[in-house]
């Protein structure tokens, strides 16, 4: 009777341990300005390289480019802060990459130039990626790991929607440099917020024995990967289908991420429309996290298939939208708000399989592998998306966009 009521204190204990929300570091505020800065700078460079003469081909190539260099700047980095013990000074060098490549990108003349100095930003920038997962784990007890990197990736997410929402409305009045001015500016509080707020915390993060946390809160299709704890690639045993799945899966993101604007501008549409359909996309993506998280008890597998059959339905529905031209506008919203919210379904559900079916000791190269497939993935379909439409148009590149999705849901119900 004593080791049921001993059994029955402990897991109140636990219960109400779990039930606790910590209070988050005050660092993660710092981040705000920072994100306000990249996301409403987030659609200027393709913007920006249409604008100087550039074409589909052109922003398919720095899409491929900026993302290569911010995986090796991620793992570059990541691995520099381990040996080193330090986190504080390489997310202060992500901050400060901010207002001096924005204001860089002002003062290019040439398409080359711009994608020069993007390619050379993303490698800096990703220092802001992996390193502050590592510095969160620090901050806060191992049992509330998962609720700090979601609130951090959550006022990461709103930091990031509302530089968009301050894009569209300065678009109106400014000109391609001087919003990269401006975001510039934007940006550099968080240099300052960083420096006050962030301590340090050099110990060092066993990266193979962290568990995948599937905290997404906003598709950033500039960047990816977006989440990296561990590097090495393996495929564990039963995971193999699933990383030719998301291989496919990402692939198609890169065919439709990067040339959503240059589609949008080819037809006559303004910047303010361009903001609005990203607002849109990254709004209902953050807004749907919260809700899909706790349906996760559900079933992971239905979780991940229903995110892939909304993302199927954003490609067919812009494979419509070449088709019936009058309707272009409200069918490329109508994509981009379902690829939203499909993200929140695909993003969390992924990574937790990952986790859950990798062993206790392969959980953390079984993620890398993830983020290296996806990584591959988006590039690759950057890089063949620009060819594709030059030679064959847009609709070409959703159709296989929206083929390659069908991949993926025939290889997970294997």
């Amino acid at each position: 009777m004593s080791q049921r009521v001993a059994i029955a204190v402990r897991n109140a204990s636990v219960a109400n341990r779990y039930r606790y929300i910590p209070k988050m570091p005050r660092w993660f505020y710092s981040f705000v300005p920072f994100k306000v800065a990249t996301g409403g700078s987030s659609a200027l460079v393709s913007l920006y390289l249409l604008e100087l003469g550039g074409n589909a081909s052109t922003v398919g190539l720095t899409f491929a480019l900026a993302s290569l260099a911010s995986m090796l700047g991620a793992l570059f980095w990541g691995r520099v802060s381990d040996r080193t013990l330090r986190r504080k000074p390489f997310i202060l060098l992500g901050f400060a990459s901010v207002p001096l490549f924005l204001t860089a990108m002002a003062f290019v003349k040439t398409p080359a130039q711009l994608i020069a100095v993007n390619t050379v930003y993303a490698f800096f920038l990703a220092s802001t990626l992996s390193v502050p997962i590592a510095l969160v784990l620090r901050s806060v007890r191992k049992h509330s790991w998962d609720h700090a990197i979601g609130k951090f990736n959550e006022i990461s997410g709103w930091g990031w929607v509302l530089g968009l929402v301050l894009g569209f409305g300065l678009s109106r009045f400014l000109t391609m440099p001087q919003l990269f001015l401006a975001f510039a500016i934007l940006g550099l509080p968080s240099v300052f917020m960083g420096e006050r707020m962030i301590r340090e915390a050099p110990i060092y993060i066993n990266r193979r024995a962290i568990k995948a946390f599937g905290n997404y809160v906003v598709e950033k299709a500039r960047y990816f990967p977006s989440f990296i704890l561990h590097t090495n690639f393996s495929l564990p045993e039963g995971l193999g289908r699933f990383y030719v799945a998301f291989l496919l899966f990402w692939i198609a993101a890169g065919l439709y991420f990067p040339q959503m604007p240059v589609l949008l501008t080819s037809e006559g549409y303004t910047r303010e429309v361009v903001y609005l359909t990203l607002i849109a996309n990254s709004a209902v993506s953050a807004m749907n996290y919260t809700r899909v998280g706790a349906a996760m008890r559900g079933g992971k597998e239905g979780i991940l298939k229903k995110g892939l059959l909304l993302r199927a339905g954003a490609f067919a529905t812009m494979v419509l939208g070449m088709l019936v031209s009058p309707a272009l506008l409200p069918l490329a919203f109508a994509s981009y708000i379902l690829a939203g919210y499909s993200w929140a379904f695909i993003g969390i559900s992924s990574t937790a399989i990952v986790s859950e079916r990798a062993g206790e000791k392969e959980k953390g190269s079984a993620m890398g592998s993830y983020n290296v497939v996806s990584s591959a993935g988006y590039i690759t379909g950057s890089a063949i998306s620009g060819t594709l439409i030059s030679s064959a148009g847009f609709g070409a590149a959703f159709g296989l966009g929206l083929a390659l999705i069908g991949g993926s849901l025939a290889l997970l119900k294997k």
